[in-house]
């Protein structure tokens, strides 16, 4: 029998795990976080007896030290992704990115259950690829959210579309340098052949030289490349207009590029024009994305928990488009310099309440670049009442710019709790 280790028991370890029993592995499992029977925390010599592979959870750092202790010995190691996504039947969609990834996977995943396909969103959006195996869902597609930390360990999967977003600097605390995190994205394209497709950021020079053999479509809100493109604010498929950019729920140049690239991957499965008109029409972005809570004394509330970096943050500000806006930043740090924020900071900010573990780190780089607009507070409520009670503020935007681990276990958790301010400021 062969022995398989499995490394961070949450969602994706805990489904790797029951689909190697599946598949007739012997199982080890390691979680330095969890206390339970069966975990070989503190046994680690014991870890690699007979062992024949390792599935390493996308929590867990290349510095761990089981990590670093596999690597010397040679061990084979894969993602919980490439082990789930070996086991699929149909074709498959994979989407990676630095930001927009699973708005982008839910516009694909809708549009296509709209021309009739069975569709699951799967990956990095929440759901294990391994758990969809294990349900024995029949599908026609399956579209996949792709981490840098998922694809860093895949080696074997083709995808039929594969689509790489945008990259902005992320994740600075997982990887030596920015070079190392732009390698991993590109691992969406490894297998690739002529006869699959790779949509590509025609207005991100690095995305969009990518070296890639598959056929290039190429996707821009500010020129005219491709089937689908914008002009004169409408958007257009095969020089022929669909709908006018007006009919698009979604605000921000780059909800805009996150429905084009969905456009064109949809068109590669046989989207016809009322396919595309439909989701342009019809979609409603999902929660803690620049999601509008309420208006309270006369301010709107935006919850952008899913802005975990800098880049993120940008694009929230610019699509808010709010005049004299109240920012709360903070959380867990991702290693990100932020001096170069204050320093080009939107000049509709007006103030800026931190918070979370970073806020001493956020607000000495303020101070260093001579933005003096902000405050440190202890909770995100001291935060959410103190721009509140500002009556210079007309919109507040939570959008941290940071991770949610100092406080949260995830960012849905962390909105959640900010739209439960907001709406206790109604009592």
């Amino acid at each position: 029998m062969q022995v398989a280790l499995v490394i961070g028991i949450q969602s994706s370890g805990i489904s790797a795990c029951a689909l190697l029993q599946k598949k007739g592995y012997e199982v080890r499992r390691y979680d330095d976080n969890l206390d339970f029977e069966g975990n070989f925390k503190g046994r680690e010599e014991e870890v690699f007896e007979n062992l024949n592979l390792i599935i390493i959870s996308p929590g867990i750092p290349n510095s761990h030290k089981i990590v670093v202790e596999a690597k010397k010995r040679g061990m084979p190691i894969i993602s919980e992704l490439e082990l789930g996504a070996r086991e699929l039947t149909c074709p498959f969609v994979m989407i990676t990115g630095t930001n927009g990834k699973t708005t982008t996977v839910d516009m694909v995943a809708r549009g296509l259950r709209a021309m009739g396909k069975k569709v699951k969103a799967m990956g990095n959006i929440g759901y294990p690829v391994s758990q969809v195996i294990l349900d024995g869902t029949e599908l026609d597609i399956a579209v996949i959210e792709a981490s840098s930390f998922q694809l860093e360990y895949t080696h074997s999967l083709k995808p039929k579309v594969s689509a790489f977003l945008n990259i902005a600097p992320d994740h600075i605390d997982r990887y030596d340098n920015y070079s190392q995190y732009i390698l991993a994205k590109k691992r969406v394209f490894l297998n690739q052949t002529e006869s699959d497709f790779a949509v590509l950021n025609y207005d991100s020079k690095i995305v969009a030289e990518s070296a890639v053999r598959a056929k290039p479509l190429f996707v821009s809100t500010r020129e005219k490349v491709g089937a689908f493109y914008m002009k004169d604010n409408y958007f257009y498929y095969q020089n022929e207009p669909l709908v006018s950019a007006k009919d698009f729920k979604l605000k921000g140049e780059h909800n805009k590029f996150n429905l084009l690239t969905a456009l064109n991957i949809m068109a590669v499965f046989g989207a016809k024009r009322e396919h595309c008109i439909s989701l342009i029409r019809e979609y409603k972005l999902l929660p803690h994305r620049i999601e509008y809570v309420s208006t309270i004394s006369g301010k709107a509330f935006y919850n952008d928990s899913k802005g975990t970096n800098i880049s993120a943050c940008k694009q929230a500000i610019d699509t808010v488009k709010g005049k004299n806006v109240g920012l709360i930043l903070g959380g867990s740090d991702k290693q990100e310099e932020f001096c170069e924020f204050f320093d080009e900071v939107s000049e509709y900010v007006k103030f800026i309440a931190v918070t979370g573990g970073n806020d001493e780190k956020i607000y000495a780089s303020a101070m260093k670049v001579g933005f003096s607009n902000i405050k440190i507070c202890k909770s995100l409520s001291d935060a959410v009442k103190l721009l509140h009670s500002m009556p210079e503020i007309e919109t507040v935007l939570f959008s941290p710019a940071s991770a949610s681990f100092d406080r949260y276990s995830s960012y849905i958790e962390r909105g959640n709790s900010f739209k439960e301010l907001v709406y206790a400021l109604e009592n």
